[in-house]
């Protein structure tokens, strides 16, 4: 049945989230899914080693196929070795920087930054015990297109990664 939704979901225009997909689930609906996909928040399985991040052959297939991949700032995403109830921001050092990691390796892989953006997946799930350090409130996500331009980031790419990346993908996805 799974197929036969992914199907009418494509002649609908439907947008696929690919975010918690397996690896066999995702392959699987890549085959069969022509439409648009996203991951609205998913990490880099090279950086942090765990099933629920997507491994690089992964990214590259929602690069090519015109996703935007959301950075999700869950700190078991963010930093190996997280434990949950034991690890604190402070002690694992989960930082923006994490999070700006995970946007580098995926411009990387992509050769630009057209396909990553802030996902967050800050929507109270959690809290500040489980995020990075250098984040209070929301409001701190203001923070990142400093902390982009320090790592040598563009205005231009800053602003993609900031929100144009997801608002380009939309208009495409939805004309």
């Amino acid at each position: 049945k799974g197929r036969t939704l992914l199907r009418k979901m494509d002649q609908l225009g439907i947008i696929l989230d690919v975010t918690h997909l397996c690896d066999q689930s995702f392959w699987e609906a890549i085959d069969c899914f022509q439409g648009p996909l996203w991951a609205s928040h998913n990490n880099c399985r090279a950086l942090v080693p765990h099933q629920r991040q997507f491994s690089d052959e992964q990214i590259k297939v929602i690069i090519e196929r015109g996703g935007v991949i959301g950075i999700a700032f869950d700190a078991w995403m963010l930093k190996p070795d997280w434990e949950r109830g034991k690890s604190t921001p402070q002690s694992a050092g989960v930082s923006l920087q994490n999070v700006l990691d995970q946007v580098d390796h995926i411009c990387q892989l992509a050769g630009n930054a057209h396909h990553v953006g802030i996902g967050s997946d800050l929507d109270g799930a959690f809290g500040t015990e489980q995020c990075p350090m250098d984040i209070d409130t929301i409001a701190d996500l203001q923070k990142i297109p400093a902390l982009l331009e320090e790592r040598g980031y563009t205005k231009g790419e800053i602003k993609q990664i900031a929100a144009d990346n997801w608002i380009a993908f939309l208009r495409k996805a939805w004309k």
